[in-house]
């Protein structure tokens, strides 16, 4: 439909996987700065608060969102509010006694309810695959969190949460090589997704704290797991927990999209074998990615061919929903490296 110049110099991913109030958060990671582009990727502002002071973000970022005009950074200590031109407005603290050490890019999944409310996904399970005693965590720590601003302690408290039940699929006796748990927020719903598995579990904002509906996609060409037979990770058995993750399917960003439909991107993990040596490991074909569109109402999905990449389909990170059956993906420039291409797709789908 159109294209446009994108003017970063640096390597980068969206953070944001659909435009919150005209606005997209790029990140790129050789200069860990932001960027903040417009609903057509045009280059507004970029800054870089990485710091210990009171009006910086610090390292261990987790979450970013846009809520209510403000850019708002969730680290390990607190919630910064920015402008979009990069001026500190407010920091609030929250309290969690399992703080994040998660550092790098941060996700998308901090979900405002109102002003003073926000739900986020529990990374404290990011780490869950080197504990044997993943499943009795499981039954114990929430899989998401509700954080309310409260005037008597003047800091974000936790007054909701989420657990799996015993008959989800990661109640297995097998040990998944990541518990990374990913949210969007649909109305008065919760919907919680892992990235190795094609289920989405909702739960209703404060009636349950277990999932009322579990939804199995059935996603072309998306493998079951495979290599999950060991208690933990180990010195020893590391490389089996990589190659597993090399071989198996995984989930990228769901998007929600308006009237009750979702759309995500999904690799199909490389085609190799779990007894193949390194070196076939390595000669494998990248894993080829897709798109997934579903319509809730109907019931109905079905895989989407995505654009072109240097030949090969693969955007992670690299695509953003802008409204009205409209897609943003980022292309290399090939020519020049100091700049990236825009490209915006329609999918026609959507209106059959």
């Amino acid at each position: 439909m159109d294209s446009v110049k994108i003017e970063i110099p640096y390597e980068f991913g969206l953070v944001f996987p659909k435009v919150i109030d005209g606005k997209l958060l790029a990140y790129s990671y050789l200069d860990q700065t932001f960027h903040v582009l417009d609903s057509k990727g045009r280059l507004q502002n970029s800054f870089n608060h990485q710091g210990e002071g009171p009006k910086d973000y610090t390292r261990n970022l987790s979450f970013v969102t846009i809520n209510n005009g403000h850019l708002i950074f969730m680290d390990n200590k607190k919630l910064s509010y920015f402008s979009y031109q990069g001026e500190w407005v407010k920091s609030i603290p929250f309290n969690d006694p399992n703080k994040s050490l998660r550092g790098g890019m941060p996700s998308n999944e901090l979900d405002f309810v109102g002003e003073n409310k926000f739900i986020v996904p529990n990374i404290y399970l990011d780490g869950l695959s080197r504990r044997p005693d993943h499943r009795a965590v499981l039954d114990s720590v929430p899989i998401w969190l509700q954080y309310e601003y409260s005037q008597i302690t003047n800091q974000f408290e936790i007054t909701e949460f989420g657990h799996l039940d015993t008959m989800s699929v990661f109640f297995s006796d097998f040990k998944y090589n990541s518990y990374s748990p990913k949210t969007f927020v649909d109305g008065g719903n919760v919907n919680l997704f892992f990235n190795l598995t094609p289920i989405i579990y909702t739960y209703s904002i404060g009636e349950s704290k277990y999932p009322i509906e579990k939804i199995k996609f059935d996603v072309p060409g998306f493998k079951e797991p495979i290599g999950l037979d060991y208690k933990s990770m180990t010195i020893d058995n590391y490389r089996h927990f990589n190659k597993a993750s090399d071989i198996n399917s995984h989930i990228n960003d769901v998007i929600s999209l308006d009237n009750e439909r979702i759309f995500f991107v999904y690799n199909q993990g490389k085609n190799i074998r779990m007894n193949d040596s390194e070196a076939d490991a390595i000669e494998a074909p990248d894993p080829l990615f897709y798109g997934y569109y579903y319509d809730f109402s109907s019931r109905n999905g079905s895989q989407v061919v995505l654009p072109e990449h240097n030949g090969h389909p693969s955007f992670w990170k690299k695509v953003s929903y802008l409204g009205n059956n409209k897609f943003l993906f980022v292309f290399e420039n090939e020519i020049e490296r100091d700049f990236y291409w825009g490209k915006i797709f329609e999918l026609k789908s959507f209106n059959h």
